[in-house]
């Protein structure tokens, strides 16, 4: 068991912070300096992001990587997320996170981060200009792609339950919610 870090006092928490505590298996995300800390995710989330990680893996050009969490997102020294699955170009990775921006960036909702993939992330991931953001709800099914133009996200396709949509960005795909979920 490690120890328990000692954050500093009177300045919101950083990047350097969050890589100087110990590794004690929990996700740890940075929203403007404050600590959120992710619950494990249920079976049927990570057959979602299993699923779909071999999809998006199959299409993907050789300048973009598909990457499964947990990986960090460095989106500012104070703002670092940990998306269920991240596109991203080859040179923003370094060993130890993504920095920038990805091309894609997939949170699979959750009853204990709904609100959060919903809301937070999908408006912070705008503000920086990730090009894509996609959510997928595994109770209803239906997934969501939102595609980033002239600032804000604009929904480029949605499947509910079996229906196919394809995709072009970041790269042409077909999917259904249906498919990801079964």
């Amino acid at each position: 068991m490690g120890g328990v870090p000692t954050f500093p006092h009177g300045r919101p928490l950083t990047w350097a912070d969050l890589e100087a505590m110990p590794d004690d298996g929990h996700r740890f995300e940075l929203v403007d300096g404050v600590l959120v800390m992710s619950p494990s995710p249920r079976p049927v989330h990570q057959r979602v992001v299993a699923r779909l990680l071999v999809a998006l893996t199959a299409v993907c050009p050789p300048e973009l990587e598909v990457l499964p969490a947990p990986v960090d997102v460095v989106l500012a020294d104070d703002t670092v997320f940990i998306p269920d699955l991240v596109v991203g170009r080859r040179e923003q990775f370094t060993k130890q996170a993504l920095i920038g921006p990805p091309v894609l960036a997939v949170e699979v909702l959750s009853p204990r981060t709904r609100h959060v993939d919903l809301e937070l992330k999908r408006a912070k991931f705008q503000e920086v200009g990730c090009e894509n953001y996609w959510m997928i709800d595994y109770d209803s099914p239906w997934l969501r792609c939102l595609h980033w133009e002239n600032g804000v996200y604009v929904e480029q396709a949605r499947s509910d339950g079996e229906e196919i949509i394809e995709l072009q960005f970041p790269f042409a795909v077909k999917l259904s919610a249906q498919s990801l979920v079964r």
